[in-house]
C-alpha cells in the first residue's frame, strides 16, 4: 500500500495558474544561460516549451491514422502548437491544410517563431476558411486555446458552425474554440470535440458538467515544466484515476484471522429501505472486510438474513412503537459492538424517524473508530442547522465557508475519524448550497473539511474528496448507471471494508471511489446504463480489485 503522497500525483491547475506556470518557467529557463534573459530569449524560452507541446500533439494526432487533416489555427500561443504539429505532419509526409483565423502579420511572439520555421519548412497557410470540410477526416482546433474569453466573434462562431456540422472526429488543442476558460461555461457557439490534449497539466474544466461536454475525452500532455515552478504553483487539486489502485490497494495478511483483515460494524436499515442495508453490507464483504457485522432491526433481520449468508447480525429490539427504526434505546448495544470494530459505517436506510434522528446525534460523538457517515446520518446532522443561510456558497467569497453552522460545530467535536459522503442535496441540507459552478467547488469543499475536521467526499461527476490538510482529490469519472438508488451505499460499505483493513480516511475515500467508480465501469460495459443495478456494481467488485 502506498500513501496518496507517494503517488506524485500532478496538479490540477486552473486558467490563471497554468498562465503563471507558463510565464515561470519561461523565464526559468531563460535564465540558465544569463541571470538577466533579455526579452527575446524569454521567448526562445517559450517556444522551446511550444514546440514540445506540437509534439505531443503530432504523436497523438499521428496515431489516428486519418488524413487529410484540416488544422484550424488562430494568431495565439494555441496557433502556433498547430503550426508545430502542421509543420511535423508536413516532415511525415501526413496529408494537411492550415486554415488561419489570423493574418499572418498578427502572428508575435513564440506564434511568430512557430510560423517562420513552418513556412521555411515549405508550409503554406490558407487565409480563406473553406466552406465545408467533406474532403477531410480529421479535425484539429487549434484557433483559441485555454486563454480565450468571452462570445465568439462571427467569423470564428461562423468556422466553429462548419467544423461542428461536418461530422468529422475533432482532437481540440488546450481547449475547444468557444469554451470560456475564465468563467468556465461552453457558450452557445462552442467546437465538441471528441478529444482534447490539454498541455502541461489537467485543468477541472475538461472533466466537469460544464466543460465535459465540449472537451470530449482528455488526455494529457506533460511538459517539461520545472519541479520548483511546478511546486510553487500547485493549488493542492489533483486529479486521480483508476490507474492509482494497484498502489493504494492494502496488502493482505496471508497469515492472519479473520480479525486481521478488518472487522467492519454497519449500522443500517429500516422496516421501509432493508436494501440498502443489505447492499452497503454485501460490498462490504466484496471489499476484503475479514468479518462484517450489521446492525439493524429485529423487523428486517429475516429479510436480510435470507439474502445473505457471510454477515453477523446484530438484531436490535424493535418495540411496537419504534416502527422497525433504529432508536436511543439502541445505542448501548451498538457501542458494546463497537468496541469491535476497526472501522464503522453508518446512514444508509435508516430513515429520518424522529428516533433514529436522536440516536444517531447521541451515538456519533461516542464512537472513537474511524466512520464513515452516510445518507440518513448525514440527514440526521443537518437536523441541527435551524438557520443555515442558503445560497451563501454562491457569494464570490466562497473562502467564508459556513463556520457557524451548527453542522459544522457538531462535526468539529465529534472527535472520530470520519469521512462524510454526501451527494449534493444532502451536502446541502449540511452546509447550504454548492457554489454554482464546478470549477468554484474545490475552493468551498476545502473550508468545509477544513472547518469540521473530517474528509469530505462529495458524490458525482466528477466526485471530489476533500481532506482537512487542504488537499482535494478529483475522480474524473461519469456514468449514468451509477446514478440510481442504492449506488451510495455501496460505496459506503467499501470504504468501511477499507478503513477496516487499515488504510488512512484519505487514502481509504479516495481508493474506495475509485473502485466504485471501476466496477460501476465494468458493470455498464456488461449491462449498460439503463440495465446495471447496484447490486451489478457489487458483483463487479472483483474485477474492480484484480489488477
Amino acid at each position: 500500500m502506498s500513501s496518496l503522497e507517494s503517488l506524485h500525483l500532478q496538479p490540477v491547475l486552473s486558467t490563471k495558474g497554468m498562465r503563471n506556470i507558463d510565464t515561470a518557467s519561461k523565464e526559468f529557463y531563460a535564465k540558465q544561460n544569463t541571470s538577466e534573459p533579455s526579452e527575446k530569449e524569454i521567448i526562445q524560452s517559450g517556444y522551446t516549451l511550444m514546440k514540445e507541446a506540437g509534439a505531443a500533439l503530432f504523436k497523438f494526432v499521428q496515431a489516428k491514422a486519418l488524413e487529410p487533416i484540416a488544422i484550424f489555427i488562430g494568431g495565439g500561443n494555441n496557433g502556433g502548437d498547430g503550426l508545430v504539429l502542421a509543420k511535423l505532419l508536413l516532415q511525415s509526409g501526413i496529408k494537411s491544410s492550415v486554415f488561419s483565423l489570423a493574418s499572418t502579420d498578427k502572428f508575435k511572439n513564440e506564434a511568430k517563431l512557430a510560423l517562420d520555421d513552418f513556412l521555411d519548412a515549405g508550409g503554406t497557410i490558407e487565409q480563406k476558411t473553406p466552406d465545408g470540410l467533406a474532403n477531410f477526416k480529421l479535425v484539429v482546433d487549434c484557433i483559441l486555446g485555454n486563454g480565450a474569453h468571452g462570445v465568439l466573434r462571427p467569423e470564428f462562431a461562423a468556422v466553429v458552425q462548419t467544423i461542428n456540422e461536418s461530422g468529422l472526429p475533432v482532437i481540440a488543442a488546450d481547449a475547444p474554440t468557444g469554451y470560456d476558460s475564465s468563467a468556465h461555461v461552453c457558450n452557445d457557439i462552442c467546437i465538441h470535440a471528441d478529444e482534447t490534449m490539454l498541455f502541461g497539466f489537467p485543468r477541472l474544466d475538461a472533466y466537469t458538467k460544464e466543460g465535459g461536454p465540449a472537451f470530449g475525452n482528455a488526455v494529457i500532455a506533460p511538459l517539461s515544466y520545472p519541479a520548483e515552478i511546478i511546486q510553487q504553483f500547485d493549488e493542492k487539486v489533483y486529479l486521480v484515476a483508476e490507474e492509482a489502485i494497484p498502489q493504494l490497494l492494502p496488502k493482505r495478511d496471508e497469515w492472519g484471522d479473520k480479525r486481521n483483515q478488518g472487522t467492519a460494524l454497519i449500522i443500517a436499515g429500516s422496516k421501509d429501505m432493508p436494501g440498502a442495508a443489505a447492499l452497503c453490507t454485501e460490498s462490504a464483504l466484496r471489499s476484503g472486510a475479514g468479518l462484517v457485522t450489521l446492525a439493524t432491526t429485529e423487523a428486517i433481520t429475516p429479510i436480510i438474513q435470507a439474502k445473505l449468508s457471510e454477515p453477523v447480525f446484530c438484531s436490535l429490539e424493535d418495540c411496537s412503537n419504534f416502527n422497525g427504526t433504529l432508536q436511543p434505546q439502541h445505542i448501548p448495544t451498538i457501542l458494546q459492538r463497537a468496541k469491535h470494530a476497526s472501522a464503522i459505517a453508518i446512514g444508509p436506510g435508516l430513515s429520518t424517524n424522529l428516533g433514529t434522528v436522536q440516536a444517531v446525534i447521541e451515538l456519533l460523538p461516542q464512537l472513537n473508530t474511524p466512520t464513515v457517515i452516510d445518507a440518513d446520518a448525514l440527514n440526521a446532522i443537518a437536523t441541527l442547522n435551524k438557520n443555515t443561510a442558503k445560497g451563501a456558497a454562491n457569494d464570490s467569497t466562497v473562502d467564508r465557508a459556513a463556520t457557524d453552522c451548527a453542522a459544522i460545530q457538531y462535526l468539529k467535536d465529534s472527535q472520530a475519524p470520519a469521512i462524510l459522503t454526501p451527494h449534493v442535496r444532502e451536502f446541502a441540507r449540511l452546509f447550504g448550497a454548492l457554489p454554482e459552478n464546478s470549477c468554484d467547488i474545490p475552493s468551498y469543499l476545502k473550508n468545509i473539511s477544513a472547518s469540521t475536521n473530517k474528509v469530505i467526499l462529495l458524490k458525482g461527476a466528477p466526485t471530489y474528496i476533500a481532506v482537512p490538510d487542504g488537499r482535494v482529490f478529483v475522480i474524473p469519472a461519469h456514468n449514468s448507471g451509477l446514478a440510481k438508488g442504492g449506488s451510495g451505499d455501496v460505496l459506503t460499505g467499501i470504504i468501511a471494508a477499507l478503513l477496516a483493513q487499515g488504510l488512512p480516511i484519505a487514502e481509504a475515500a479516495v481508493l474506495g471511489a475509485l473502485l466504485h467508480q471501476k466496477a460501476g465501469r465494468i458493470a455498464r460495459e456488461k449491462l449498460g446504463a439503463f440495465s446495471m443495478l447496484p447490486s451489478d456494481v457489487i458483483a463487479s467488485l472483483p474485477q474492480a480489485f484484480s489488477c
